[in-house]
């Protein structure tokens, strides 16, 4: 092989390798990245906005930033954090780099969604129930399988753990010989990849079939025999 053909593969092997990813007209563009990386983002979650210049290396340039409102991102920061995220915070976003002032090219626009919390949903079976029955109270968020789960009984801070009564099998908590009117019982569901957890479920109560009418014959039976 001649030298100088050797020289000509050399050098463009090292431009392609080199990592330089300027368009054609050699004006590099700005990246925009979202972490974590998800485009949907629950309400009250942290998320982070980050704006580079293509082929990186670049650490003392300022960035300017296009959002669904003003003032949601630090000019001249490369970085946009969003601490709480709020339905106001949904839109497009776009930066662009300035370095030596020389311009990147804008970015792609980023769509960012804010949704609401999931609730979660609390099925029993069967309810109403009679004395001694097994109840079997099932905790979900959506379709989404992914969920772990916790429960309460009267109250939000008061936590169902196992016991002899209760056992918890990952979405599912059973009840073992229901007796009286028990609860409410509520859940919601928590995910390990995610700071923020679901809306917490609507209370259910088990209601146990006769009950009052076992009292009442109780009663009757013990007054009208003259024992208390």
């Amino acid at each position: 092989m001649e030298p100088t053909l050797l020289c000509v593969l050399l050098l463009l092997n090292t431009h392609i390798n080199s990592g330089h990813s300027e368009d054609d007209d050699g004006v590099a563009k700005a990246v925009l990245t979202i972490h974590p990386n998800r485009s949907q983002i629950f309400s009250g979650e942290s998320v982070t906005l980050r704006c580079d210049i293509q082929g990186g290396g670049v650490t003392d340039g300022e960035y300017r930033w296009l959002t669904p409102s003003s003032d949601q991102c630090p000019q001249k920061e490369h970085e946009c954090i969003i601490s709480a995220a709020e339905f106001s915070h949904s839109g497009n976003y776009r930066c662009l780099g300035s370095h030596q002032q020389q311009d990147s090219k804008w970015s792609d626009a980023v769509r960012l969604t804010v949704t609401p919390l999931p609730k979660a949903t609390l099925t029993v079976k069967p309810n109403p129930v009679f004395p001694g029955e097994t109840v079997t109270l099932m905790c979900s968020v959506g379709s989404d399988s992914s969920w772990s789960y916790k429960w309460y009984k009267y109250r939000n801070d008061n936590v169902v753990s196992q016991s002899g009564r209760h056992t918890i099998t990952g979405d599912t908590l059973t009840i073992n010989g229901a007796t009286v009117n028990e609860g409410p019982y509520l859940c919601h569901g928590k995910k390990e990849s995610r700071p923020t957890s679901s809306s917490i479920s609507d209370p259910v109560t088990i209601v146990v079939n006769g009950e009052s009418v076992f009292f009442f014959y109780f009663l009757f039976f013990c007054q009208t025999d003259g024992h208390y």
